[in-house]
């Protein structure tokens, strides 16, 4: 058994001592391949570095290159750092710019605005304030000058005048307050003083007045001279047809329309006495009514129309031409912008009415005796919802 075991043991020694001598054999061969000799070291160094760079194993860097590419690539690092810090610093600026911009700029912009528009505002409420207070102070400064020249009169009558009234009348009204104006009457060479005063020369019948508009103003003159010069158509047509009545307010100027007689005594006409002494503002169907009994009475045609929204002026004058009458004559106002025109010829009136007195004493018969007596209905507020009907007692 031990010479068995001692075998064994000398086997493996053998096997031991065999593979070291291998692997020492094995280590010197690659120990020849590693050294070249220095032939081979000689063919080595004049090769060129193309032809042995790929041969050859790669050598290691050294530490400079690999400082200086480290140094290269943290620059490049370092750029692109501080580029994207720059970016960031940069969008992170804008950021700030923008947020004080909302946060401080813009409010103190808007605050600055609204100072600013209120600041124009209020300079151009001042300037406003300015001009209307010119313009109101021009306007008072205007009216006081305007009546300026009534103080004296004021003072010296102790009344208050109507606005407007003309300087020429102050004396005249500061006398009688019932003072209208003047009738101008060319071709007779009338000029008198219109008044509602008892010994008037003019007098303004009724309610006529020139305070206020209305259709129609009647005014009686005692100047019997006037009916020559209008009562037959040649005086007429040789007559400059025009009467003025210069008011309180200025002038109005008339052409004459018609001319006839009107009675003043009921006895003569069947106890009617038509009212050519009418006044005021009338109804519509009472203005026709007026201006068709007119026309019946009309000495002759003139060809001359009136329209519903004419303002016509009525003057009576003393006749002996018919007994117990008046000679009147409807004058109608020449509208403004519109040139006076004189009528150039006459017509016959063929169905002229008269006097139930003078058809007796004619023999004729009085085609107008079942006419109903007409009286005028008029209005008696500014608004014309109001009206009156007159009677024969308004005219008395």
């Amino acid at each position: 058994m031990s010479n068995e075991l001692d075998e064994i043991l000398k086997r493996i020694r053998e096997e031991q001592a065999e593979k070291s001598k291998e692997e020492t054999k094995t280590a010197q061969e690659q120990t020849d391949v590693s050294e070249p000799d220095a032939a081979e070291e000689e063919f080595l160094l004049t090769e060129t570095a193309e032809e042995i760079e790929p041969a050859l194993p790669k050598e290691p860097e050294t530490e400079e290159v690999q400082l200086c590419e480290t140094a290269e690539n943290d620059g490049e690092k370092a750029a692109v750092d501080e580029a994207d810090s720059e970016k960031t610093k940069q969008n992170f600026n804008t950021k700030i710019v923008r947020a004080n911009i909302k946060t401080r700029l813009m409010p103190k912009v808007k605050a600055f605005c609204k100072k600013v528009i209120i600041i124009r505002t209020l300079i151009a409420l001042g300037v406003i304030a300015v001009i209307i207070a010119a313009v109101f102070g021009g306007i008072k400064y205007h009216e006081y000058q305007k009546t300026a020249y009534l103080r004296p009169y004021e003072q010296k009558y102790g009344i208050e005048y109507p606005d407007g009234i003309l300087e020429e009348f102050c004396d005249l009204y500061g006398n009688d307050r019932t003072t209208a104006g003047k009738i101008i009457i060319e071709d007779s060479s009338t000029n008198v003083v219109v008044s509602g005063g008892k010994n008037a020369e003019a007098l303004m019948e009724l309610g006529g007045t020139v305070l206020s508009d209305q259709h129609l103003r009647s005014v009686a003159i005692e100047d019997s001279t006037v009916e020559q010069y209008f009562s037959t158509p040649d005086a007429f047509l040789n007559s400059s047809q025009r009467v003025v009545f210069r008011t309180l307010f200025g002038d109005e100027e008339y052409k004459i329309a018609f001319v006839y007689y009107a009675n003043t005594n009921p006895d003569n006409d069947n106890g009617y006495v038509f009212p050519y002494n009418s006044w005021g503002n009338m109804t519509y169907r009472s203005y026709l009514s007026y201006l068709d009994r007119v026309q019946t009475r009309s000495l002759f045609k003139t060809g001359t129309g009136i329209a519903y929204d004419d303002y016509l002026l009525s003057l009576n004058f003393p006749t002996n031409t018919e007994p117990d009458s008046r000679f009147v004559m409807l004058c109608v106002r020449t509208r403004d912008g519109v040139k006076f025109e004189r009528s150039e010829r006459t017509y016959e009136n063929k169905m002229r009415r008269h006097t139930q007195a003078w058809y007796d004493e004619n023999g004729e018969e009085n085609i107008f005796r079942q006419a109903a007596n007409w009286y005028p209905e008029i209005y008696t507020d500014a608004a014309k919802t109001k009206t009156k009907q007159l009677t024969a007692k308004d005219f008395e």
